[in-house]
């Protein structure tokens, strides 16, 4: 499993709980599993009740903040999951009746009607194809991708050149995304930055001009991102950091950025200040001593922070009256919050999502303090949630998660009060385990689940792998971008359900990513202490640069080779014969003389 801080006080604690006659053997077991990286099959597990509750035990302890996984002794390459069932676009395409209530129920289920009718297509599903330069193209259609229409850039700048584009001249926004798409990243270009620790996340200002790393180190990285070379500026010192800074957002005007941690309080820190003494702590004041919080934002307006932590509990901060104003329970007390949002920048709506695998919605205009309630759940994943974005346009957010796939939301359809969530294999645990085969082909879905659309092929392991939206400046929003467990970068069509990108470049689980606002580049966060660039490649570079591989490994071969005295049958083949003219051979018959003839 890799080394863990305090291991003797696992056993010693372990040890401390009372256990039949057959525990030593069990013990042993749970043990060699837990450092062996030893999983056991489905028929054991149910034999070994008292292994799984040694393992709840560890679990309990690494929740609690006791314990923490440091590192893994070793990264072995693994392929991407082999999906069967190909993604379903019926609801993707098809527009569905609104969930209303009261008088305006029939109402809003007429106009639905009448859009219906004049449209057979979803709201986002045409907003993407409108926005990303496809108004007039099939998507989807007939095992086709997106892209396969014909596209000549050439003739769209012949075009504008003429003046017989609609602007008469300029590109219109959608047509600079389509033109952009066709230039996705899709290369591994360089590295960034190289530390000695984990890279946890990894965040652009607004403005993409600042791009800024948190890791285990403690230490915040701020780097120059107005060009591509990604200039470092200075590193910024934080403290009260247990075990690692566990996420971190901007403020909305860029100068300042607050960070969560293992703690009972949050901090803010500024952008441009070096030292750690002007660092403002806002103490959530739980009822847990210790708190771990894991995901933390800002609102729209700069005045109120969310944050939700390991006790099962969304906390906001009011930060012009100083105090915490809302300490809402999400889940069970055990159940951890892995992340926290707005719906939009401007929105009273936001939403949680926890390790119970129910998204739960809230609008902070009709909260009883007292007693707080959320306006709306969305069920359908099978295991934890471990991360969520929004579109931006209060309808649509897409959430990641312990069960290895990405769900994409309509906010306007909720799950019934009926539904109640599922788990469908609680006896894995994502950190360690090995994924159950069961998550990547499905067979049915969950009783209540409203989401539009599914997206599987990648893996979610160790940690919280986010996934995202793609920019609507230069892309539409036509793509969802991921962190995978494999180590790849993974690009999905928000159409077409299918990978278009997997980008392989690191040795450990990709945690978090950032596409940059204006930009055809995404930046990597990755547990093997980097944080790498990917940009577009055309086929013949891909081939210059394999060939350049090539050459330099048969270069090295051949001077490892010759290095040792041993010159290889390849080489010999390989070598051009030697020309001798027969003037050289006259010479070296008469042993240096030539003839006059």
């Amino acid at each position: 499993m890799g080394n863990i801080v305090l291991r003797s006080r696992i056993l010693e604690s372990m040890n401390n709980f009372e256990h039949g006659e057959d525990a030593d053997g069990d013990f042993e077991l749970l043990r060699e599993r837990l450092f062996n990286d030893i999983q056991l099959n489905d028929e054991e597990e149910s034999t070994h009740g008292s292994g799984g509750e040694f393992a709840s035990i560890l679990r309990h302890l690494i929740r609690s903040g006791e314990i923490m996984v440091l590192n893994y002794e070793s990264y072995m390459h693994h392929p991407l999951p082999v999906i069967k069932k190909k993604p379903n676009l019926e609801k993707l395409k098809v527009r569905t009746p609104w969930d209303c209530c009261g008088c305006f129920k029939m109402i809003e289920l007429y106009i639905s009607m009448i859009l219906f009718i004049t449209s057979q297509h979803n709201d986002l599903y045409h907003s993407t194809k409108s926005a990303s330069g496809l108004k007039d193209m099939p998507v989807g259609g007939g095992g086709g991708s997106a892209t396969s229409a014909p596209f000549s850039l050439m003739n769209m700048v012949t075009q504008r050149q003429n003046g017989f584009g609609k602007r008469q001249g300029s590109f219109e926004p959608s047509e600079m995304c389509r033109m952009t798409n066709h230039f996705r990243p899709n290369t591994f270009t360089e590295t960034v930055s190289a530390c000695d620790t984990k890279v946890f996340c990894g965040k652009f200002t607004s403005n993409g001009d600042r791009f800024v790393t948190a890791s285990q180190d403690t230490w915040v990285r701020v780097y120059d991102s107005t060009r591509s070379q990604y200039k470092f500026l200075r590193l910024l010192e934080t403290k009260h950091v247990s075990w690692s800074i566990l996420d971190m957002d901007f403020s909305p005007d860029g100068q300042s950025f607050v960070y969560s941690t293992w703690a009972d309080a949050l901090f803010i820190s500024s952008m441009d200040r070096g030292v750690s003494d002007n660092i403002q702590s806002l103490y959530l004041s739980p009822n847990n001593q210790k708190l771990g919080v894991f995901t933390v934002c800002y609102s729209g307006c700069g005045k109120h922070i969310l944050c939700g932590a390991n006790d099962g509990t969304l906390y906001a901060y009011d930060l012009e009256a100083n105090r915490r104003t809302l300490m809402a329970p999400v889940a069970r007390l055990d159940t951890d919050v892995n992340t926290v949002g707005f719906v939009e920048e401007l929105s009273n709506i936001f939403y949680s999502g926890s390790d119970d695998g129910v998204i739960k919605l809230w609008d902070r205009r009709c909260i009883d303090e007292s007693n707080p309630q959320p306006v709306g759940r969305l069920i359908g994943h099978f295991d934890g949630i471990t991360y969520i974005d929004s579109r931006n346009d209060g309808r649509y957010i897409i959430s990641n998660s312990k069960d290895q796939s990405i769900k994409l939301w309509d906010l306007r359809k909720m799950t019934p009060s009926y539904a109640r969530p599922e788990h469908a294999y609680s006896n894995w645990d994502y950190r360690w385990d090995d994924v159950p085969k069961r998550f990547f082909n499905v067979k049915r879905a969950q009783r209540g689940d409203t989401s539009i659309m599914t997206y599987r092929g990648h893996k979610v392991q160790k940690s919280l792998i986010r996934a995202k939206f793609s920019p609507a400046n230069t892309t539409g929003q036509r793509y969802i971008y991921t962190g995978c467990g494999t180590g790849r970068l993974i690009i999905y069509d928000v159409l077409t359900g299918k990978i278009v990108e997997a980008i392989e470049g690191h040795h450990d689980i990709v945690r978090d990513v950032a596409w940059h606002p204006h930009r055809t580049e995404i930046i990597t966060c990755s547990w093997d202490c980097t944080v790498h660039r990917h940009t577009y490649c055309s086929p013949i570079e891909k081939q210059e640069q394999r060939d350049k591989l090539l050459d330099l490994k048969t270069r090295r071969l051949s001077y490892t080779s010759r290095s040792n005295g041993v010159v290889s049958e390849s080489e010999i083949s390989e070598q051009p014969p030697v020309r001798r003219s027969r003037r050289l051979a006259e010479r070296n018959s008469h042993g240096g003389r030539v003839s006059a003839s």
